[in-house]
Formats: structure tokens, C-alpha cells, sequence
């Protein structure tokens, strides 16, 4: 598990930030346009395709950090199946996740001790009323 949160990380981390740029310069292309009072046409349509063009990337690595999500959320939900076998809501990210049972909001959390044991950490988020 500990290698497939490694190996997850970097992938979901370059995805954000491709996300996150291609966001901001989107978000730049249209005050551009607004600012010049729409003459800017030529300008501020190069500056969305730039900004559109950010997220092919952040798709791609997207796809691959969903790939090792799949593989560390087929090693979580049978561990919790077995103990919480009316669990709804699953979902699991990184090394993080919650899941629903009998009105209450679990959290789940993946840590590794100091003695390299691997541990799967379930606490109560909250109680849905």
C-alpha cells in the first residue's frame, strides 16, 4: 500500500497544478477580454486555448493517478466490508477516505508505524441526522 501511495502521489499533485494553471490563465484570458471592452478578441482567445491546453495535460496525469486510486481503493473497501458490511458513501483518495453507515460518517486513514506496520485507521467524522 505504502508503495502505491508513493507512487500515487506525484501524479495527483502535477494534476492539480496543471488544473489550477490552466484555470488561472483561463481566468486571466477573460479579465483581459472584459478589461479591453472586448476588443482584445485575438488576444484573449490565444490566452482560453493556452489555458484549455493546460488541462490536456492535467488530464493525462489525472488518468494516471486514478489508476493506482482504483489499486489502493480494491485494497481498502474489503477491509471495510468485512467490519462494516452496510457501508455506503465509500470513497478513498491518496490515504484518505470516509464512508457512511447507519447514519454516521466514518473516516478512514492509512498510516505506517514507526515498526513499518500498516495501519487502517476508522474514526467517526460525525453523525448525519
Amino acid at each position: 500500500m505504502e508503495q502505491l501511495i508513493n507512487a500515487a502521489t506525484p501524479y495527483y499533485y502535477i494534476m492539480i497544478a496543471f488544473w489550477a494553471f490552466g484555470i488561472g490563465i483561463i481566468c486571466i484570458g477573460v479579465i483581459i477580454f472584459i478589461l479591453s471592452e472586448m476588443t482584445a478578441g485575438k488576444e484573449a482567445f490565444f490566452i482560453l486555448i493556452l489555458g484549455v491546453l493546460f488541462f490536456i495535460p492535467g488530464v493525462y496525469f489525472g488518468n494516471i493517478f486514478g489508476k493506482y486510486n482504483d489499486q489502493m481503493t480494491a485494497i481498502v473497501k474489503p477491509a471495510i466490508s468485512e467490519s462494516y458490511p452496510n457501508a455506503t458513501d465509500f470513497s478513498y483518495c491518496i490515504n484518505k477516505g470516509s464512508f457512511t453507515e447507519n447514519d454516521i460518517e466514518y473516516k478512514i486513514q492509512y498510516k505506517k508505524t514507526i515498526k513499518n506496520e500498516e495501519k487502517l485507521t476508522i474514526s467517526v467524522k460525525k453523525t448525519v441526522w
